[in-house]
């Protein structure tokens, strides 16, 4: 996964997000959740109510991600057993019942989770409409970049932090950061499916799959950065951590597959495609 670095959380009364992440476009507010552990009312969507026993509303109507709620006490403690009990041995069922209690509890529910993991869908969005422009030579910016790449006769390797360069410019911040590793290994995972594969010439099917990389990718992050020092408590060695996130892995990435698979077709909206494909991940999460 893109990172190691977990989170202890912040203070009592802390809001969901951070106070360096920017509001949704259009207005919508910012409070959705973020990394912390802090006090408050439950989280408002209805399916972390379901997940933990918790009926109370926080703040306002169900799901609403726009006010200004409050993190609850020991929000991402459930997950973090949860993940205790998946490396103690527990299997799949206490992998699910980590990743579901972190969604639902730690970060709110699936529609507060999706607007503070935004950044991913934008990036992924972003990044699947530069490819798109680059097959189709829709934008002469895109196609006299693509043309200077191509001159360089880069390795893959190095073409894929040129692509993520463009399209993510590095800004600090840590969602930020986590999209631009996430993206680069969801490139890299492109090359390890079709390792002749032309970046600048995907099918719109390919460009779908790597939307869903990026987006498991991103999700794996969070998973380390809200649960990761489980790892560190436990006193794992280097090894065995990385075995455990390799399945961690591959069960995020099964449940992209699954929502993937509902989509159908694929149209040509790449931004509408990444942003669905992350809340509707977040749904399965807490299903």
């Amino acid at each position: 996964m893109g990172t190691s670095t977990s989170s202890k959380g912040g203070g009592s009364r802390s809001p969901f997000d951070p106070e360096w992440l920017s509001p949704p476009e259009g207005g919508n507010g910012g409070d959705s959740p973020a990394p912390g552990d802090g006090e408050g009312p439950p989280p408002a969507d209805a399916n972390d109510a379901n997940a933990d026993g918790q009926g109370d509303a926080a703040g306002g109507e169900e799901g609403d991600v726009t006010g200004p709620a409050l993190a609850p006490d020991r929000r991402f403690a459930p997950a973090r057993s949860g993940m205790s009990a998946f490396l103690g041995g527990g299997g799949r069922e206490a992998l699910r019942s980590a990743t579901k209690s972190m969604v639902s509890k730690g970060m709110g529910g699936p529609r507060r989770a999706a607007a503070t993991m935004r950044a991913t869908a934008q990036g992924a969005g972003q990044l699947g409409q530069f490819l798109a422009s680059a097959r189709d030579a829709t934008d002469p910016r895109v196609v006299d970049w693509v043309q200077r790449v191509r001159a360089q006769n880069l390795s893959a390797n190095d073409l894929v932090l040129e692509v993520v360069k463009e399209v993510l410019p590095n800004t600090g911040s840590v969602d930020e950061e986590s999209i631009r590793n996430a993206a680069a290994e969801a490139l890299g995972q492109l090359y390890e499916v079709a390792p002749e594969v032309d970046i600048f010439n995907l099918t719109d099917a390919q460009i779908g799959d790597l939307i869903g990389y990026i987006v498991a990718n991103d999700l794996c992050n969070r998973v380390d950065l809200q649960l990761g020092q489980t790892y560190e408590k436990l006193k794992f060695d280097a090894r065995q951590i990385q075995l455990y996130r390799n399945d961690i892995k591959e069960y995020v990435n099964a449940q992209v597959k699954v929502v993937l698979d509902r989509q159908g077709p694929r149209g040509i909206d790449h931004q509408r495609l990444a942003s669905e494909v992350l809340a509707s991940t977040l749904e399965v999460f807490v299903e």
